[in-house]
Parts: structure tokens; sequence; C-alpha cells
């Protein structure tokens, strides 16, 4: 069973992955106001779910990828 300190440090390190993704200029791909709205997304159980299988940095291409 994760923690909440295990839940929030996943999600915390989604969005920094979200905040470093850029496009082929350098431009980042979403403001911080976009990227907080794609991580909120997620519920706890989603993450947890995740989590054994999926890098923060996986997780936040799936979520660029999908257009969300």
């Amino acid at each position: 069973m994760r923690t909440v300190k295990d839940l929030e440090e996943y999600r915390a390190a989604i969005l920094r992955a979200l905040m470093q993704a850029s496009d082929a200029d350098g431009t980042p791909k979403l403001t911080k106001a976009e990227a907080e709205a794609l991580v909120a997304e997620l519920s706890d159980n989603e993450l947890s779910d995740g989590m054994p299988f999926n890098t923060p940095e996986e997780v936040a291409e799936l979520l660029l990828d999908s257009g969300l």
C-alpha cells in the first residue's frame, strides 16, 4: 500500500516532468496551471496502481500524448 507521502512525491515528480517538457524550439509545452490541471486529473488510486510500472516521466509523456 502506498502512503500519502509516496503519492505526493510521485505526483510532484510528474508535475516536474510536465513542466520540463518543451517543443523543438525549447518552448514549454504547458503552463504551470495546465500542468497542474493534468496532474489533478489522476486519482490517488490511478497513481498508486501505476507507480510500480511507470516512471513519473512516462506518466507525464502519456498525459502529454493523451491530449487531455
